[in-house]
């Protein structure tokens, strides 16, 4: 009687998180991450938000620079556009 396949103990794969596929996934979050930052951290993003709901919420002092408040309320859209982006299949 020869060894069948049955016996004969299988290869196990691990998932380690290194992988070429993981790797991608990583680097796609970051990418995103990177440009989502970027609009949400220019200048530019402060004083359309200014222009738009200043009346409401200062995002600027008069000099340009932004307010605590501002930046608070960036960070939360930061956030919540990174957490859209990542319940978006096959994005």
């Amino acid at each position: 009687m020869g060894a069948s396949d049955s016996t004969t103990p299988k290869k196990r794969v691990v998932d380690d998180g290194f992988g070429l596929n993981h790797l991608f996934v990583k680097a796609k979050y970051s990418f995103y991450s990177a440009v989502v930052f970027f609009l949400f951290a220019n200048p530019e993003t402060y004083r359309i938000l200014q222009q738009v709901f200043g009346k409401f919420v200062p995002f600027l002092y008069p000099n340009g620079m932004p307010t605590v408040i501002g930046v608070f309320i960036n960070t939360a859209l930061f956030f919540l556009t990174m957490l859209g982006l990542m319940f978006i299949p096959n994005l």
